[in-house]
């Protein structure tokens, strides 16, 4: 739906107007030119009468038509607009929303980052390795004390050794990047 078009509003020729005046009157003698003096509803009528002012109130008219039309529009619209101010309110209000979020978790993620240094995460992960070797030793250890069955053994000792190699392979490759970002070789950060 598009708006009405509006109408321009011509300038008022005053020399052409003053000039038509002129003309009407110099026909007219004195005691008639005293008769419109003394009448306003006669000049009224000269003046109407006049080209110039009967553009004038054609233009009037028509301004006033299109200013019904453009209000008729815009009475048409406003559900519209209304819905759109809503939405558009919602929408910043959940952009707000969402930069609480990211402010938040961002300030958590700097904590973090803060609390594990790369150094700290791999000493913690070797660690970890070498817990995961040292509690499947026990497992071989407890087996061959003959404290537990052949069926337990396997069931026990297979998930953590799979444990061991998994947290070894990890922290030998963060180890890996590790070295190579330091000698610039890596070309992302943690």
């Amino acid at each position: 739906m598009s708006a009405p078009s509006t109408v321009a509003v011509p300038k008022l020729d005053s020399e052409n107007a003053v000039r038509e005046a002129l003309s009407l009157m110099k026909h007219l003698d004195k005691g008639e030119l005293q008769e419109i003096m003394d009448s306003e509803e006669n000049l009224d009528n000269i003046l109407r009468d006049l080209e110039e002012i009967k553009k004038i109130e054609v233009n009037r008219e028509m301004l006033t038509a299109s200013n019904r039309s453009l209000a008729e529009f815009n009475l048409k619209i406003e559900p519209q607009l209304n819905q759109g101010r809503q939405q558009l309110i919602e929408a910043h209000e959940r952009r707000e929303m969402l930069q609480a979020q990211f402010q938040s978790n961002k300030a958590k993620l700097d904590t973090l980052s803060d609390q594990y240094s790369s150094d700290t995460t791999t000493a913690l992960l070797q660690t970890a390795v070498a817990q995961a070797e040292e509690d499947s030793e026990k497992t071989v250890d407890t087996f061959l004390d003959g404290k537990m069955s052949m069926e337990d053994f396997i069931q026990t000792f297979m998930p953590q050794k799979a444990l061991h190699h998994l947290r070894r392979v990890k922290a030998e490759k963060l180890t890996e990047l590790l070295q190579q970002r330091r000698s610039g070789q890596c070309s992302y950060k943690f």
